[in-house]
């Protein structure tokens, strides 16, 4: 993976809210954006859960092309301009009801979302990604191909799904310890690292070096476990 990859792949992985930008109906010609929250699939293809009685939902519906602006978050820092971000030029597919997983994984990272459910008017979409600007600040801006973005999760949904069980049931102190002292609950894993919630923040620790395996894994948790918080 190129450095500009890792990093823009880095900051998309880390945050888990953008602004969404579609072409108006209402307005035709015009982009229309808006906030949505995201997680990713096994290849890091953000997935958003909208209303069909959204402005957003019916832009995208009509047309699909849109782009997320992801911009990384530094609560000590004053100038917007300086900080990291991506835009994510895509095209959003309607998942449907055809993959339970995404519905799993989405929930796990906003458990309150659930309720929505109920309404039957919210729905699953993927955005497909066309290209990706990533600019990391002064003199790092660079467009980052699909091939080089978008790489596949070493763990299925069940071996994660498993790791992330395994990890809340018999390893709360240690998800304590990754959070900093406070109480924490896994919610996703992949090669670069592994996503909590805290205080119902996502909050993302990356492995010193990629994972793999089951066995991979265990032995990076146990590694950051023996560090200071």
């Amino acid at each position: 993976m190129s450095e500009k990859a890792r990093a823009a792949r880095n900051l998309f992985l880390s945050e888990n809210f953008g602004v969404l930008s579609t072409i108006s109906v209402d307005i035709p010609g015009y982009p229309f954006g808006s906030i949505v929250p995201y997680c990713v699939d096994e290849q890091c293809r953000p997935i958003v859960y909208i209303s069909h009685i959204a402005q957003h939902t019916k832009n995208v519906l009509a047309d699909p092309r849109v782009s997320l602006i992801v911009i990384e978050r530094k609560p000590d820092s004053d100038d917007v301009q300086a900080e990291g971000r991506v835009t994510y030029i895509a095209n959003a597919q309607d998942i449907g009801a055809g993959e339970p997983e995404i519905r799993a994984k989405y929930f796990r990272y906003f458990p309150a979302a659930r309720q929505y459910e109920a309404t039957h008017d919210f729905a699953f979409f993927r955005l497909e990604l066309v290209r990706l600007r990533f600019i990391g600040g002064f003199g790092q801006i660079f467009w980052v191909e699909p091939k080089e973005f978008l790489i596949q999760n070493p763990f299925s949904f069940q071996e994660e799904k498993g790791i992330i069980e395994h990890m809340n049931r018999d390893h709360s102190e240690a998800l304590r310890h990754y959070a900093g002292g406070v109480g924490a609950v896994m919610t996703g894993i992949d090669s670069e690292g592994f996503d909590m919630l805290v205080a119902g923040k996502k909050r993302r620790r990356e492995f010193d070096s990629p994972v793999f395996t089951t066995e991979q894994a265990r032995q990076a948790f146990i590694a950051m476990a023996k560090r200071p918080a």
